[in-house]
C-alpha cells in the first residue's frame, strides 16, 4: 500500500510538471529515434559489433569506477574533518564543495595542463629541486591523467556528502562502545563506518554518474582513439554523421546510469532517513599534535594537489608572453585584449540571458516538485522520478534537441542546462520545504486560502532562501557549461564558456586563462559565498 501511495503521489508530481516531462521527454525520443531506422536489433547488433562502442563502454566503467575511489580516498578525511573537528581554514575547506558545480570541467582541463603538463608548474619545480632531466610527471594524457583530474575534481562531493552524514552519527553509541571496552579503532569500524556507509555509497554513485558522462576533460586528456560513449556519440553524430550508432551509443548509456541512479536513490533515502534520525554533533578541538599535525598535512595536500592548478591560472592569465614563447612579464594585457573583443560583450550577455533562463525554469520546477514531495519524502518511488534527469547526459540531451529540432538551437541549449542543473537545485530546495511547518499553511487554508494561495503566501517565502540558493547553483552550472554548445553549437552563439574553448583549442593560453578566471569569478563568487555561510559549522 505504501509504494502504491508512492506511485500515487510521484504521478501528480508529474501532472503538476509538465515543462520537465516535455523538456527531458522530447530529446531523447529524438535521439533514441534513428535507432529504429532499418530495425533497433540490426542496429544494436551493428553497434555492439564496432570495437570503438564496446571500448568506450569499457573505459568509461572503468575511469568513472576508479575515479570514484581516487574521489573517497581525497573526500573522506575531509569530511572527518568538517564533521568533527575545529580549525582556521574550515570554512574554505566546506565551500570548495561548491567547485564540481561551480567551476567548469573545461577550466579544471587547462589548470591541469599549466600544473602536472611537461611544461606545468610542478614538472618545472620538481626539475629545478632534485636537478632532473627530465620532467617526473608524464601522465596528463592517459587514463591515470583521465582519473587524476576526475578524482581531485569530484572529490568535494564525497567530502559534502560524507560528512553531513558523519556530523550526525549518534554520539551515545559510540559512547556505548567505549564504556564497553572497544578501542577507537574497532569504534569506528562496528559504529561509524556502518553509519555513514549509506552516504559513501550515494556520494560514490554521483561521482561515478558525473564521471561516466565526463566530455571534456576526456575530450582532452583521453588520447587517440580513447573516448568515454558521451565522446564517441559525439564523434559518431558530428563527423561520422552515423546517426544510429550515435543514438545506439546515447541509448546504451542512458540505461546504464539510470541503473546506478537507482542505487544512487535508494542509498541516499537510507542516508537522509539516517540524518533526519539523528542530531548534529558539536565538533571539538584537536585533542593531540598528531591529529593537528596530520590535519595541517591534508591542508598542504589539497593546496598543491588541488588548489594548485586553480593558482596556475590565475598566474598565467596575468603572465604576457613574448613572442618567442620566454619567460614573460606580469599584467593585465591579457584582460585588456579580452575586453577589445567585439565577441567578448556579447559572450557575457548570451552567459547571463541563458543562465538566468535555465536557472530560473530550473528553481521553479524545483520548488514544484518540492512542494507535491513533501508528503512522500520516504517513497523511493518519489524519489526516483524527480531525480530522472540525473541520469541522462547533457550531451545526449543536446544530440536530442538538435534532431528534434532540425538544427542546434539556443533554446534546446536552454532546456538542457535546465534539465542538467535542476536535480540539483532540487536538492536545495526540498530539504528547505521539507522543514516548513505544515501548521502554517494549514492555518493559512482555515483563514479562506486556496492550496496554491497557501503555497506562495506560505511556502514560498520560508524557501526564498533555498530557491535563492539553488538559482544561484543552477546559474553557475549553466554559466559554466560548454557541454551542451560544443556538442551541438549554435552559429554565432557564443558564451563564455564556449570562448574559452575555442582559446584553449587554438592554443592562446593566455587569453583563455583570462576568460576562466572571469569566468570562476561569475559562477562561483555568489554562490560560494551562499556555500561558505551555509555550510557545516
Amino acid at each position: 500500500m505504501k509504494a502504491a501511495s508512492g506511485v500515487v503521489v510521484a504521478g501528480k508530481s508529474v501532472v503538476l510538471l509538465p515543462m520537465l516531462l516535455l523538456v527531458l521527454c522530447i530529446p531523447l525520443v529524438a535521439a533514441f529515434s534513428p535507432l529504429f531506422e532499418g530495425g533497433a536489433v540490426a542496429n544494436l547488433t551493428r553497434a555492439f559489433s564496432e570495437p570503438r562502442f564496446v571500448r568506450s563502454f569499457g573505459y568509461g566503467l572503468s575511469q568513472a569506477a576508479v575515479s570514484s575511489i581516487v574521489a573517497a580516498l581525497v573526500g573522506i578525511p575531509g569530511a572527518y574533518l568538517l564533521a568533527r573537528k575545529t580549525f582556521r581554514g574550515k570554512r574554505f575547506l566546506s565551500a570548495l564543495s561548491a567547485v564540481p558545480f561551480c567551476v567548469p570541467p573545461l577550466i579544471i582541463a587547462i589548470g591541469f595542463v599549466l600544473y602536472y603538463g611537461r611544461e606545468g608548474v610542478l614538472n618545472r619545480t620538481l626539475v629545478r629541486l632534485f636537478s632532473l632531466d627530465e620532467p617526473p610527471l608524464t601522465f596528463l594524457y592517459s587514463f591515470f591523467g583521465v582519473v587524476m583530474a576526475h578524482g581531485f575534481y569530484n572529490f568535494p562531493v564525497v567530502m559534502r556528502l560524507v560528512g553531513d552524514a558523519w556530523a550526525t552519527v549518534p554520539r551515545q553509541h559510540e559512547d556505548a562502545a567505549r564504556l564497553l571496552g572497544a578501542s577507537e579503532a574497532r569504534v569506528f569500524v562496528t559504529v561509524t563506518l556502518p553509519s555513514i556507509l549509506p552516504a559513501v555509497g550515494a556520494a560514490l554513485s554521483l561521482v561515478f554518474l558525473m564521471c561516466f558522462y565526463s566530455f571534456v576533460i576526456v575530450l582532452l586528456f583521453g588520447g587517440a582513439g580513447v573516448g568515454t560513449p558521451e565522446v564517441e556519440l559525439y564523434r559518431a553524430a558530428r563527423f561520422s554523421f552515423d546517426r544510429p550508432l550515435a543514438s545506439a551509443f546515447a541509448l546504451v548509456e542512458t540505461l546504464v546510469a539510470m541503473s546506478v541512479l537507482a542505487l544512487y536513490a535508494i542509498l541516499e533515502n537510507k542516508a537522509a532517513t539516517d540524518r533526519r534520525e539523528s542530531d548534529r554533533r558539536s565538533p571539538s578541538s584537536f585533542k593531540t599534535g598528531l591529529g593537528a599535525a596530520l590535519a595541517l598535512l591534508y591542508g598542504a595536500f589539497i593546496i598543491v594537489f588541488f588548489i594548485g592548478p586553480l593558482g596556475a591560472i590565475v598566474v598565467e592569465s596575468l603572465t604576457i608572453r613574448n613572442a618567442a614563447r620566454g619567460a614573460g612579464s606580469f599584467g593585465f594585457a591579457n584582460y585588456a585584449s579580452l575586453f577589445s573583443r567585439d565577441s567578448f560583450g556579447y559572450a557575457v550577455i548570451n552567459t547571463v540571458l541563458l543562465g538566468v533562463s535555465s536557472a530560473s525554469l530550473a528553481v521553479i520546477t524545483g520548488f514544484g516538485m518540492s512542494v507535491a514531495l513533501k508528503r512522500s519524502s520516504s517513497s523511493i518511488v518519489a524519489r526516483v522520478i524527480p531525480l530522472l534527469p540525473l541520469g541522462v547526459s547533457s550531451v545526449v540531451l543536446a544530440y536530442g534537441w538538435s534532431a528534434a529540432l532540425g538544427s542546434p538551437s539556443v533554446f534546446g541549449i536552454a532546456a538542457v542546462q535546465a534539465v542538467s542543473a535542476y536535480p540539483f537545485a532540487l536538492r536545495a530546495i526540498q530539504s528547505s520545504v521539507g522543514l516548513s511547518d505544515e501548521r502554517f499553511v494549514e492555518t493559512a487554508q482555515t483563514l479562506g486560502s486556496s492550496r496554491l494561495g497557501a503555497v506562495m503566501r506560505v511556502r514560498l517565502p520560508m524557501a526564498a532562501p533555498a530557491i535563492g540558493s539553488g538559482f544561484a547553483l543552477a546559474f553557475a552550472m549553466s554559466a559554466g557549461d560548454a557541454n551542451a554548445i560544443i556538442a551541438a553549437p549554435v552559429s554565432g552563439f557564443e558564451t563564455l564558456a564556449s570562448m574559452l574553448y575555442k582559446l584553449a583549442g587554438a592554443y592562446r593560453f593566455n587569453e583563455a586563462c583570462a576568460v576562466a578566471v572571469l569566468l570562476a569569478l561569475t559562477t562561483g563568487f555568489v554562490f560560494f559565498m551562499r556555500d561558505a555561510q551555509h555550510g557545516l559549522a
